[in-house]
């Protein structure tokens, strides 16, 4: 019998198990019986720590005796290291036994009683040891005496050091492990009979030579990594059977790829089965898998999967495989392996870890290897078969990775805590929840409880587990809760517990339902619940203790445990977010049983918007406002705002549904908000007489805001003012909740409102106008949580709307006729030359104008205060502000004038400066500034202080100012935002001011002069850029008053900040700062001067057109079609009727307003069209169908300007026009529009405009390569969204012909594009994509290549060949008429799955070469081609395929030219085929490619190849030759053949006639002469009539593209000009662009030089820290955030200042070798 632990990183009590084996069977669990003799430790310093940890030390000892138990640790460890070794003798020597798998010492205590025998001392497993870890070994028989070796076999006692109470079975077992005796130290057993004495046996696993490190040996654990496959040998359940195969990653390195369920453990064979050692390469093994305990074995394997790895090992045929497969057993001889090394080795030498061998299986004597054979062909290519095969294959070694024990004690915890959980959870199924004893449920908490701290990564210290917060969670450890099933044992315990709490909830309501009182507010509801909700211990509880003991409060505790687990578990991990996403229904069941169900549903929603999609329905939404309604909980009001908004983006169709749900079935669970305004008594208006008062100034009125919920209202200043100052108010506590429960609800309006969700906006702007919202926000009285709350609301439902839209920051398209020769800053206005209409400025700046004031007033308050940053609460008013101002700048209220005023207080929010040089805030009653309200007076005054409402000591307490939180540097952040915005602004008034002084040199041009270049000046260029250089006056454009030197200090302070995004973001402007001159250059060739009327024609239309295309994608939600209930139109009944039918008169009249406000009227409202089902339509009229039409217009006349027509009915670009759609940034507004979600299955209409819109992205980036790369970047970055046919054709268009975008190809792209294949069936433009990424340009991109044909290779699905054995099934695809026509026929795919092939070996690629050779043989080609029913495309696509793959080669194919199967070829289908050319006029259209093409190309590159003289030349492969001739001849004399044609052919005659020449056959070709004649003549007279023929085919475009612009001599004398205008101030800016590097590679040498000498900012940056810091960062940018340009323009930098050092080096040695 074996002692061993149960579950021993789960439960540290130690037992022994005497039917789990014996010496000979050892028991499965044999790792916890192995133990580690260590020599004896010291616990003296570390006990006393201990025992002051438990009492009230000061702070001082503790650390005092910290320090001392440190060393005392690190002292034990050096002196293990010394005694290792040491000879253990009977009697003297103390020892330790340390638990191998939980790295616990085996410890008797003396204060507690065995669990059993209550007169024994209980025996466990501690984590450091104590005194009761010392024992003694002591003889058992007498023939051994003490002093004496202590040796191997013999029977001892184990003695603990303290006293004479030896180490004891208990005879009873314990009632939970039946089986298992207790092991005790016995009291008192002097007394009792010496045979009652147990003896212990020491069995000798390991000595302490073998255990050593970097050798393979018994008890390791690793992982076998298949280096070629790149793949682990997993073992895993599979369909509820364990199966082992080898395990794809979709990780960028399979390494990373660290499974649990890949971790094996060594055995090395010995003859005593107890007995381990290290692994010699003689040496035999068995692959123990540590997570199920089982035996890697194999079995033969009746799989007839075909596998070309497989076939080539199999041996002679009808040889068996063998699969490998897990068995329960090691006794087993099938499970024993042998490893072979592949370097040279000894035999006696160990195995070394990391070594690379092949594993060869005894049993059978067969190899392992890989293969391509999938468990499940749906299994996403993850788990592929691994099998043993009689031939030995060099590339099938595995890497032998070994894992540390840490990782591996992980596992055991986690696998540990997985089988406690199941023996636990099924023995309460089995006994029922309600019958569940009290020590299971507390084992049960405790086992929680310590998941939750290991997930943490903590130690448990007693704390409260619901207090913990993950900031960084640890993956490896969150996938191992997920592969031991604990997530699965977890949503056990919470079914088994269900019936428990749904008893409980309805007992609660049954007695509160006679309780219930009619004047139960929900406040007073509130009050009685818990003010934390993730507290473990309620508020409400009178005695922990007896609630504690409690079954129900146990029982929840348990579930609410399981759920915070779950919450932990998911953290940013997507594939356990897909696990536990699986279980949404039930969770959603339990919502409602205060078990934390609902914040775990909103943790796995959150920022998620795959899942919200997908799992959230109006089922969902009315769930959780049917428990705010009874539970008057602003969790559910947060809840509803999460699902609203994910990852920054609206999530439409959830708005909609919460705005049904909330503002129309549920408007009276809200707070109701009224703005009333009064006129203060003091302020009257009176007349002169002292009567009574007249009236009230208007500068003097009084607003007030009233709250109003169930039948009460209130002044919310004055119920802030109760809540902050009066504490003893009876209403005190109900102010407060109605407060927060109205700041939810605010924001969940917000959240509502988000990205333009008309729904909600037209719905609450009318009761939450901008006046009351701008009251709010202002009014100090108020907490800043709550202002911050209005002002949040105030951007999302009235700034952030129609007709507002975004400024166009630098402008592209300039219309020439409004071009000024002269342009000042104050006729430079952003706003009426940006998106807004004069009229529409018009009406509503005034609207904005107070809180325009506001914001500037706050703002400059903000730089005023002292450490305006170090207040927390008030931060988060301050971050709304800002982004309120951000949103009002970029929607143009501000005027260029207005901005660059706004400049300095923007660098003063910015200048970190000021809260530098403080240190400490104290708690005095310093006052916080704030903005005050307009009203001079308040009735509440007599409430608040009479200097300020805040105080400090209310906010914060010694806090430090130089620490900023995270809200506080997004603040910065969208300060920074604000500023690029200017930059962006100043550089398209630079623009404007050199495109004016353009204008005004060609103005004074002479008609005979041409050019303008000697007329420029430098002085005339650089007073854009510097003021003060010229006398004339110039609006100084720095952005403060010091020539930028302000603004520079501020980016220099930033950059030394630790907030990795801030410090990228002021790198960026700093660059931008000393790029001036060169990022003006660089936009100035990008503006297109539109000169012509056609060119003024079409900006004017496609701004018309894009302003109204704009407005219908933003308000989509009311015209795209919507399904009814249940998907089908619902049938109301009563009052529901009548709803619904003014719910859609009210979203038709929305609509009208919509359709009219974009310039179109009902009588343009074409029905006509895709149509819908009337009785599933919902909200859809002739009205909204019309809108489709009127898209449908708009689409199809910007897909005219992209590309004309020729004659030849091919495509060609109009490069002028598709740059004019992207300097009005057309796509962008394209692609807003296919983010609009509908109905894909019923609103035909929709996939309409959805097709339309996808075939403008495909022409705008028609043979444009600056389109393509924005898409690129706009569209296809986002590829793993991509699925759908016309998306993959866009995919297609973005990278056609673009060598540089093709380059950029990685693999996860291709997997994605292989794996559409796999899930949408075989498709042409699947394949298409693939072909378009392998070539472009002619030219080969070979990692493409490479790529490509890796992913083919490993997808059975994407595969689809045919060989001589269904050769039937291609020929029936061949004939039939329908598949030779359909563009998506599965011929077709075939045709160009081949085509890909080929372009994959095109260029000479030797790996993809040899993999196209085990996919089609030669054999195959000419059995295709050569039958007679194989049309020209097959032919084509197979010639070209043979042509790349099997002669046009990087590797040697000499037995092509020794075979038959060219000679073949030309016979029965070259010869054949050429006949048909020359006769038959109605098969030359198909055959006339193929034959002067392809042929051409296969006889030029055979007949030409070195290897073909090495050839036999037998007389009937001369024949065909000859046969070959006479026919290329004949084809040469026809008329119709062009130049090139005419070219190829004639070559292909003149290498045939070389080639006779040499084996002496010109007498046969002499025989021909005449034939051979005619070529030669007509070779002239035939190029006058093809060139005639090419001419009639040149495009079309030549003329179309340029009749306008060739016959206007003003357009094109205005472009010349201009380009030569750019040219010359090119010249004029290059030296002062160098200039601006040098100056800024002087800043970062000596950035302290800009501080005065007395601040501290100057000693910050001395000694190189700048420097240094830069390093960092870049370093920091490349490795985690992947922010490669901007880590470039920072090396470059680097570099320069580098350089300069070194040349300043040079200069000072040289200087100092002169003084010498």
């Amino acid at each position: 019998m074996f002692e061993y632990q149960i579950d021993s990183l789960v439960d540290d009590r130690c037992v022994v198990q005497p039917d789990a084996g014996d010496l000979q069977k050892p028991p499965k669990k044999f790792r916890d019986c192995l133990f580690r003799i260590c020599p004896s430790h010291r616990y003296s310093a570390q006990t006393q720590y201990w025992n002051a940890l438990k009492s009230s030390s000061s702070v001082r000892d503790l650390k005092k005796l910290q320090l001392a138990a440190d060393t005392e640790k690190r002292q034990n460890e050096e002196e293990s290291r010394k005694q290792t070794g040491t000879i253990i003798k009977y009697g003297d020597t103390v020892v330790q036994l340390l638990h191998i798998k939980s790295n616990k010492y085996l410890t008797v205590n003396k204060r507690l009683p065995a669990f059993l025998e209550k007169n024994a001392m209980r025996v466990s497993l501690d984590n450091s040891g104590t005194e009761g870890s010392w024992f003694q070994i002591e003889p058992y028989y007498k023939l051994r005496a003490k002093g004496e070796r202590v040796v191997v076999g013999d029977k001892v006692v184990l003695m603990p050091y303290s006293g004479g109470q030896p180490l004891h079975v208990s005879e009873l077992e314990l009632p939970d492990h039946p089986g298992s005796k207790e092991c005790c130290s016995v009291i008192n057993l002097h007394t009792v009979n010496s045979h009652l004495q147990t003896s212990w046996k020491i069995v000798l696993f390991m000595s302490c030579r073998e255990a050593t490190n970097e050798v393979l040996k018994s008890g390791d654990i690793v992982r076998l990594f298949h280096a070629e496959q790149e793949k682990f040998l997993t073992c895993d359940n599979y369909r509820k059977k364990s199966v082992v195969f080898l395990r794809a990653t979709g990780r960028a390195s399979a390494t990373a790829a660290t499974s649990s369920n890949a971790l094996w453990e060594i055995e090395v064979v010995q003859q005593d089965p107890c007995r381990g050692g290290i692994g010699q390469w003689s040496s035999l093994f068995r692959f123990k898998h540590l997570a199920t305990g089982q035996y890697l074995a194999a079995e033969v394997d009746n799989d007839q999967t075909f596998d070309a790895t497989r076939q080539k090992l199999r041996g002679p045929p009808g040889t068996p495989v063998f699969a490998l497969v897990p068995i329960p057993h090691g006794y087993d001889i099938s499970s024993i392996f042998e490893l072979d090394p592949t370097t040279i080795t000894r035999n006696e030498e160990a195995v070394p870890w990391g070594s690379y061998v092949r594993l060869q299986h005894i049993c059978t004597s067969t190899w392992v290897h890989s293969t391509n054979i999938k468990l499940d062909p749906d299994d996403d290519n993850v788990r592929f078969k691994i099998g043993c095969a009689l031939t030995k294959e060099d590339r099938e070694a595995f890497q032998i990775v070994h894992v540390s024990p840490d990782e591996v004690r992980d596992l055991d915890f986690a696998n540990d805590a997985a089988q406690h959980f199941d023996m636990t959870v099924s023995k309460w199924e089995r006994i029922g929840a309600m019958n569940v004893h009290a020590n299971d449920r507390k084992q049960v908490i405790m086992l929680l409880t310590d998941i939750v701290y290991f997930l943490a990564c903590q130690e448990n210290n007693g704390t409260d587990p619901f207090d913990i917060h993950i900031l960084k969670a640890n993956r490896e450890r969150q996938k191992l809760i997920r592969e031991q099933n604990i997530l699965k044992q977890l949503f056990r315990i919470l079914r088994v517990l269900k019936p428990r709490l749904e008893q409980e909830r309805s007992n609660i309501n049954s007695a509160n339902a006679l309780a219930t009182r009619s004047d139960y507010h929900y406040y007073q509801h509130q009050n009685s619940t818990m003010p934390n909700n993730d507290s473990f211990m309620s508020s409400q509880q009178q005695d922990a203790d007896v609630r504690y003991s409690t079954a129900f409060y146990q029982i929840k505790a348990i579930c609410r445990l399981c759920y915070r687990t779950l919450k932990h578990c998911q953290q940013e991990y997507r594939k356990n977010q897909e696990t536990i996403a699986k279980e949404f229904s039930f969770m959603q069941s339990q919502i409602g049983f205060d078990i934390l169900a609902e914040d775990t549903i909103t943790a796995l929603l959150h920022n998620n918007k795959k899942l919200l999609e997908k799992h959230i329905t109006e089922k969902e939404i009315d769930t959780f406002v049917k428990l705010l309604r009874e539970k008057r909980d602003c969790k559910f009001l947060e809840y509803l705002s999460d699902l609203c908004v994910s990852s920054n983006q609206a999530i439409a169709r959830t708005q909609e549904m919460i705005c049904k749900s909330v503002l129309e079935k549920n408007s009276d669970i809200l707070i109701r908000t009224k703005l009333e305004t009064k006129g203060c008594v003091e302020d009257m208006i009176l007349d002169d007489n002292m009567g009574p008062p007249i009236g009230f100034s208007n500068q003097n009125i009084l607003r007030e805001v009233i709250l109003t919920w169930d039948g009460k209202s209130e002044s919310i200043e004055f119920m802030a003012g109760v809540v902050r100052d009066q504490l003893a108010h009876p209403r005190r506590e109900e102010f407060r909740n109605i407060l927060e429960y109205y700041r939810y609800q605010l924001n969940l309006f917000s959240h509502m409102c988000f990205d333009r969700q008309y729904l909600a906006i037209d719905n609450l702007s009318l009761e939450l106008s901008i006046e009351l919202i701008l009251t709010c926000t202002k009014s100090e009285n108020l907490p800043a949580d709550l202002r911050a709350a209005f002002c949040r609301l105030m951007v999302h439902m009235h700034v952030n709307r129609d007709p507002q839209e975004e400024v166009t920051r630098i402008k592209y398209a300039r219309l020439w006729n409004q071009v000024k020769s002269a342009i000042s800053l104050h006729e430079y206005d952003q706003t009426i030359s940006g998106s807004l209409e004069p009229t529409e400025k018009n009406e509503n700046r005034p609207k904005f104008e107070a809180t325009m004031k506001f914001v500037e007033d706050y703002l400059k308050t903000v730089v005023e205060q002292p450490n305006s940053f170090s207040d927390r609460e008030q931060n988060k008013l301050t971050h709304e502000v800002v982004n309120l101002a951000r949103r009002l700048i970029f929607f143009g209220f501000y005027s260029f004038e207005d901005l660059l005023k706004l400049t300095q207080t923007l660098l003063g929010i910015l200048d970190t400066s000021k809260v530098l040089s403080s240190n400490i805030r104290h708690s005095s009653p310093e006052q916080v500034t704030t903005i005050v309200a307009t009203s001079k007076t308040s009735k509440y005054d007599h409430m608040l202080p009479t200097t300020s409402p805040y105080n400090v000591s209310d906010v914060v307490t010694e806090q430090q100012t130089d620490i900023l939180d995270n809200l506080a540097y997004e603040t910065k952040m969208n300060v920074i935002a604000i500023l690029e915005f200017i930059l962006d602004i100043r550089l398209d008034f630079r623009i404007s001011r050199l495109i004016s002084i353009f204008k005004q040199k060609y103005d004074r041009l002479e008609p005979s002069v041409n050019s303008i270049s000697t007329d420029l000046q430098a002085s005339d260029i650089e007073c854009i850029f510097d003021s003060y250089l010229t006398s004339m006056i110039e609006p100084n454009l720095d952005l403060d008053d010091t020539k930028g030197k302000t603004f520079l200090k501020v980016l220099l302070n930033l950059i030394m900040h630790d907030y990795q995004p801030l410090v990228s973001r002021a790198l960026s402007l700093l660059f931008r700062h000393f790029n001036q001159r060169k990022e003006t250059l660089q936009h100035l060739n990008q503006v297109q001067l539109l000169v012509s009327e056609t060119d003024i024609k079409n900006y004017k239309q496609i701004k018309l057109d894009l302003d109204q295309l704009r407005l219908f994608v933003e308000k989509s939600e009311l015209w795209v079609y919507k399904k009814g209930k249940d998907g089908i139109l619902t049938v109301s009944i009563g009052n529901e009727t009548n709803i619904d039918q003014d719910d859609r008169k009210d979203d038709e009249f929305e609509i009208k307003k919509l359709a009219t406000s974009s310039g179109f009227n009902e009588a343009e409202f074409d029905i006509s069209g895709p149509s819908i089902s009337e009785e599933s339509a919902y909200r859809y009229t002739s009205i909204f169908q019309g809108i489709h039409k009127f898209i449908d217009t708009i689409l199809r006349r910007m897909m005219k300007l992209c590309v004309v027509e020729g004659a030849d009915e091919n495509l060609y670009a109009r490069e002028n026009e598709q740059r004019l759609l992207r300097n009005m940034d057309v796509h962008v507004v394209v692609l807003d529009l296919l983010r609009i979600p509908y109905d894909k299955a019923e609103d035909t209409r929709m996939n309409h405009i959805m097709k339309l819109a996808h075939n403008l992205l495909q022409y705008f980036c028609f043979n444009n390569p600056t389109n393509q790369a924005k898409l690129y970047e706009l569209y296809f970055n986002d590829y793993q969204q991509i699925s759908e046919e016309e998306e993959v054709e866009t995919c297609c268009y973005i990278f056609m012909n673009n060598v540089q975008l093709c380059k950029t190809i990685t693999e996860k792209h291709v997997q994605h594009f292989v794996h559409l294949i796999e899930l949408h069936g075989r498709k042409v433009i699947y394949i298409k994509f693939l072909q378009t990424i392998v070539k472009a340009e002619n030219q080969y991109i070979k990692n493409c290549q490479d790529i490509v044909m890796s992913e083919l290779v490993s997808s059975d699905e994407v595969l689809m060949f045919y060989e001589k054995g269904n050769l039937s099934d291609l020929v029936e695809r061949m004939q039939s008429e329908h598949e030779r026509s359909d563009p998506n026929s599965l011929l077709n795919y075939h045709v160009q799955l081949v085509h890909l092939l080929a372009m994959c070996t095109e260029g000479k690629n030797a790996s993809t070469e040899i993999k196209c050779h085990s996919l089609i043989g030669l054999d195959d080609i000419v059995l295709i081609v050569t039958h007679p029913d194989c049309t020209p495309e097959v032919k084509t696509a197979y010639i070209t395929f043979l042509t790349h793959c099997y002669i046009d080669t990087e590797v040697e194919m000499k037995e092509i030219y020794n075979s038959q199967h060219i000679y073949t070829l030309i016979e029965n289908s070259f010869c054949p085929d050429i006949e048909k050319l020359i006769t038959k006029i109605v098969e030359r259209r198909n055959l006339e490619k193929y034959i002067l093409d392809t042929v051409t190309d296969l006889i030029n590159q055979f007949f030409n190849s070195p290897f073909f003289e090495q050839a036999s030349a037998p007389q009937h492969r001369n024949t065909i030759l000859i046969s070959l001739y006479s026919h290329l001849a004949r084809l040469l004399c026809v008329q119709w053949l062009t130049t090139s044609e005419r070219e190829r052919v004639d070559r292909c005659i003149h290498i045939l006639s070389l080639i006779a020449d040499r084996r002496g056959l010109s007498h046969f070709l002499r025989s021909n002469s005449s034939s051979t004649d005619i070529p030669t003549r007509s070779r002239r007279t035939s190029r006058s009539a093809t060139s005639d023929r090419m001419h009639s085919i040149e495009p079309a475009y030549s003329t179309l593209q340029r009749h306008d612009h060739l016959e206007d001599v003003e357009h094109k004398r205005v472009i010349d000009n201009f380009v030569d205008f750019l040219s010359q101030v090119s010249v004029r800016l290059n030296p002062l662009i160098q200039a601006e590097v040098s100056v800024l590679v002087d800043v970062i040498r000596a950035p302290h030089a800009l501080f005065p000498e007395t601040h501290e900012s100057r000693f910050k940056f001395l000694g190189g820290t700048f420097v240094h810091k830069l390093i960092n960062h870049t370093t920091m940018m490349l490795i985690k955030y992947n922010e490669k340009q901007l880590s470039f323009h920072v090396l470059n930098l680097l570099t320069d200042y580098a350089r300069t050092m070194q040349h300043k080096q040079i200069l000072h040695w040289e200087s100092n070798r002169e003084v010498e």
